[in-house]
């Protein structure tokens, strides 16, 4: 009887050096005495400053440069490493052999630096795999409708994987990470963060959304909408540290974490004309300058929102062209409280006030969902509105 197939992905940090690309290859031997048949999935090997690493590529081209020309650049990263990973394995012994991601199938939206994989034929990946016990294919990218390569986002290379393991119906997906498990918080930001064995893939969810970056949260998404077993493992150690469980967990604390975004600048709008002219107007001049946008609040004729701290200039720019009034925080940062089980229960949001208001932390906006409870801080107090936090919820 055919033993089952297994997907592993392996991010850039356990292949920066021939070292740890040896015990990336390690960990495959082992996984193969499980199983049949190996997909692994890798990112560009490195951090910035590396010579392969998605940073270090983008440095080599102008910022003038078009994002489709960015993209095609980045997908190097991967397409190197997943070479070089195919070659470790066969100086091991295993007969494998390396794919690109578009090579693999995989199709993109056609979203350029952002896109979302929209299907996979594995038509080819199983003919590889037919004469193969391994294929290493490239994470964090695949190819457009109209013929353009794609990349995934930052972190694309576990919805790759998540997405490939759906596609070839692989009994597991293992992310190997270089951290000891999924934490309850960053444990720079917040010493005393706690391991986390289990996690729903909804709060995984959440927390990838809110900032948290040891999963990403289409990866995710793509495990919720599934029901593909996910886990993570030590790099280190090759263990299970962090199962995540895609139905919701019994008797789980109803606060699994906190997490805090990027820097942002939070803006607040003042208007003239009726309110639903005046926000249909200056939210789509934003949008069509493809600027995000997040924590909205609307009221009568004024709203308040944040946009990425490089985005500033431009929207003062387009907020100046339009005659508006408006003022400007920044920076600033999105600090939240995460788990689906908070939904219904009643004075959260006053126990997340209090906390921060102990330590003299302004909560300058608050946002809320069914899952979580996010308040905009000045950046030089996140890791304070942090550690409160998750000593009031989690400790």
């Amino acid at each position: 009887m055919q033993k089952k197939l297994l997907v592993a992905k392996f991010g850039g940090t356990s292949l920066t050096s021939e070292k740890n690309r040896i015990i990336a290859a390690d960990h495959c031997v082992s996984l193969l005495e499980e199983t049949e048949k190996l997909v692994v999935v890798v990112s560009a090997m490195g951090r910035s400053g590396d010579p392969y690493a998605t940073d270090t590529l983008l440095g080599l081209v102008s910022k003038e440069s078009s994002i489709h020309e960015k993209d095609r650049l980045m997908v190097c990263g991967e397409v190197i490493s997943a070479l070089v990973m195919a070659s470790t394995l066969r100086d091991k012994g295993i007969q494998a052999e390396a794919l690109t991601g578009w090579e693999a199938g995989i199709c993109t939206d056609g979203v350029s630096g952002d896109a979302s994989i929209v299907s996979i034929d594995v038509s080819r990946i199983k003919k590889t795999l037919s004469a193969n016990s391994v294929v290493v294919i490239a994470g964090f990218q695949g190819l457009s409708p109209s013929g353009y390569l794609n990349t995934l986002g930052r972190g694309g290379t576990d919805t790759s994987a998540v997405v490939l393991g759906v596609a070839l119906e692989a009994s597991e997906v293992l992310l190997y990470k270089t951290v000891d498990s999924i934490y309850t918080a960053d444990p720079v930001k917040v010493p005393n963060a706690q391991e986390l064995s289990v996690i729903s893939a909804e709060d995984l969810r959440q927390m990838a959304w809110q900032g948290a970056k040891v999963v990403h949260p289409r990866a995710a998404e793509a495990a919720l909408a599934s029901n593909m077993i996910l886990k993570v493992r030590s790099f280190n150690s090759g263990k299970v540290v962090t199962l995540v469980e895609t139905k919701p967990l019994e008797n789980s604390r109803y606060i699994v974490g906190v997490a805090a975004g990027n820097t942002v600048a939070g803006f607040s709008v003042t208007g003239s004309s009726t309110p639903s002219s005046f926000f249909a107007g200056l939210f789509r001049v934003i949008a069509d300058n493809g600027i995000s946008m997040d924590m909205f609040s609307v009221f009568d004729c004024s709203t308040s929102f944040t946009v990425p701290v490089e985005s500033t200039d431009k929207v003062q720019q387009l907020l100046g062209l339009m005659e508006l009034d408006y003022t400007i925080v920044s920076p600033c940062v999105k600090v939240s409280i995460i788990g689906a089980g908070m939904h219904g229960l009643q004075g959260v949001m006053a126990r997340f006030c209090e906390a921060l208001h102990r330590v003299k932390v302004n909560a300058l906006q608050t946002v809320d969902s069914h899952a979580t409870i996010s308040a905009l801080v000045l950046l030089n107090q996140r890791d304070k509105a942090l550690q409160e936090l998750h000593r009031e919820f989690i400790e």
